[in-house]
């Protein structure tokens, strides 16, 4: 069964318009220009800077929203669990293709430059080596995003190879550069290697491209998509009238136990939209939202799209990711946000990445 994760990006966007994809702006050969808000183009697609969520265009690409198409971010920002996350800095996750500036990238967190490498014996980093392993050339360091038995290379634009010695990456036919990139216009990354993309069959390409008529499944591969029975299109898209089961198959939808719908009545009267992608009974405690966030007296719909009680300290985080207190901030895994407490020592920063009286935020922890 396929695992859906739409409903907090949706929550976080207006949604102005629903049912039937945006074909006026895209389609096969010509550009989509759906703005967030609008409702997709054929294919599951969206204009720069939104992605393709239930037949919504979503903000996407900065710190905090969502993933863009083919997990890219903006600059300084890289694709973390689906959400776009500030990279880069000792302490921050390594940028696209183990970037950390002249510091090392260890087990995909930048270790700063004089540093010492965590996990690897008598390692300090230098020029992107943590001494004698790590760089272009030399031999994998232990550990690390290598698959398998391979360990991790900390330079940028290097990747573990099968003879465990870090070469070059994102080319044709290369390994792909971590996490999953490709330099080339027309690669993806496929199986850890940089393969050729867009035609039917084959994986889509940056920005959920194809070539030939064909359109970006929700499986990332080009082929047929979006018509009743068959797979859903990319961003779980369907056409009008259509949504994607647990399956990724598009089928009837916005009934009690259906899939839910794109667009702003994803479900009917007195339905809301389950994490799992489902309509089901909305409003009451742990159930989900209905239509604009509503739910039954005394409750209040969380960030994780559920009524309940939500914003106090180890309380759900409320619809926006907001807490009710300065000293809390809202924390955890996407469909599991929580308000913890934030500030003090080795607490997550506050909003604003700020800390307490002498401390200052690093990596997202006050020291």
């Amino acid at each position: 069964m396929r695992r859906h994760t739409w409903s907090w990006i949706a929550a976080a966007v207006v949604i102005c318009c629903g049912g039937a994809n945006n074909t006026s702006g895209g389609g096969p050969g010509a550009p989509c220009a759906a703005a967030p808000g609008d409702a997709c183009c054929s294919g599951g697609e969206c204009g720069a800077g939104s992605v393709c969520t239930r037949n919504v265009c979503a903000v996407c690409g900065g710190g905090g929203q969502a993933c863009c198409a083919g997990q890219s971010c903006g600059d300084s920002f890289v694709c973390a669990g689906g959400v776009c996350a500030q990279c880069g800095a000792p302490g921050e996750p390594c940028c696209q293709a183990n970037g950390c500036g002249s510091g090392c990238c260890v087990n995909n967190t930048c270790t700063a430059a004089g540093s010492a490498c965590p996990g690897v014996p008598n390692g300090t980093c230098a020029s992107g080596s943590c001494g004698t392993c790590g760089g272009a050339g030399q031999a994998c360091c232990p550990g690390g995003m290598g698959g398998g038995n391979r360990g991790q290379c900390t330079a940028g634009g290097v990747s573990c190879g099968g003879n465990n010695t870090c070469a070059q990456c994102g080319g044709a036919g290369q390994p792909c550069c971590n996490p999953d990139a490709c330099t080339g216009a027309d690669l993806a990354c496929q199986g850890g290697n940089c393969v050729q993309c867009g035609g039917a069959g084959q994986p889509c390409c940056a920005g959920n491209a194809c070539v030939g008529g064909s359109a970006c499944t929700a499986d990332h591969v080009c082929g047929q998509c979006g018509g009743a029975g068959q797979p859903c299109c990319a961003g779980d898209s369907c056409a009008a009238g259509l949504g994607c089961d647990q399956m990724g198959t598009c089928a009837a939808c916005g009934g009690a136990g259906e899939p839910c719908c794109g667009g702003m009545m994803a479900c009917g009267t007195g339905l809301g939209c389950t994490a799992g992608g489902l309509c089901a009974t909305c409003g009451g405690g742990g159930q989900p939202c209905c239509a604009g966030d509503a739910c039954t007296s005394g409750l209040m719909c969380t960030a994780n799209q559920n009524c309940g009680m939500c914003g106090a300290l180890g309380e759900a985080c409320c619809a926006g990711q907001k807490c009710t207190s300065a000293s809390t901030v809202c924390a955890g895994d996407m469909g599991n946000l929580t308000c913890d407490a934030c500030g003090a020592t080795g607490q997550p920063c506050c909003a604003g990445k700020t800390c307490g009286a002498g401390l200052m935020c690093h990596g997202n922890t006050c020291n």
